[in-house]
């Protein structure tokens, strides 16, 4: 993988492409869990995506292109949000798109109930399975701002439960 990112770098679209394809998945529930709703979440992508194309030659660490790729996709729903405030808020759950469908139901729904500090952290952490000092790295804060979240997270669902 970390010959694609270089020949990514290189300006190679199909090398880019086949990352994209891997970290798909990744990047709409982090997309989603941040904008409420497919239409938004798929513009911050599409953004994403040129963005992290055109600045690809940047990236220092070939390693860290999928976080790198994330704060990217933050940032571009941080600017949708700014540009949609205030946003409205939709009850509608996402189509799953993990294995056990009825358990990522029950995650993306909890998910939406959580605070919006919160809600990015529990989606890294518990749906993409991103470590703390992962997290910290690409929201740019401490990992005990990420450890806070978490447990703020956590007692937020179990009321949810």
């Amino acid at each position: 993988m970390i010959e694609w990112i270089r020949q990514a770098q290189q300006g190679d679209a199909d090398a880019y492409g086949k990352l994209i394809g891997i970290y798909q998945d990744c990047f709409y529930r982090v997309a989603r869990s941040r904008l409420h709703n497919d239409e938004d979440a798929a513009d911050a992508i599409q953004e994403m995506l040129l963005t992290g194309w055109e600045k690809c030659s940047t990236l220092k660490e070939p390693k860290y292109f999928k976080t790198w790729m994330i704060r990217i996709l933050i940032n571009k729903c941080n600017n949708i949000l700014r540009k949609n405030r205030p946003l409205e808020s939709l009850d509608h759950i996402p189509e799953p798109c993990a294995e056990n469908m009825e358990d990522n139901i029950m995650f993306q729904a909890m998910i939406q109930e959580l605070s919006e500090k919160n809600r990015i952290v529990m989606a890294l952490y518990y749906g993409d399975s991103y470590t703390i000092r992962e997290i910290s790295q690409i929201l740019e804060i401490s990992e005990d701002a990420v450890k806070n979240r978490l447990s703020r997270g956590r007692k937020e669902v179990l009321k949810f439960l």
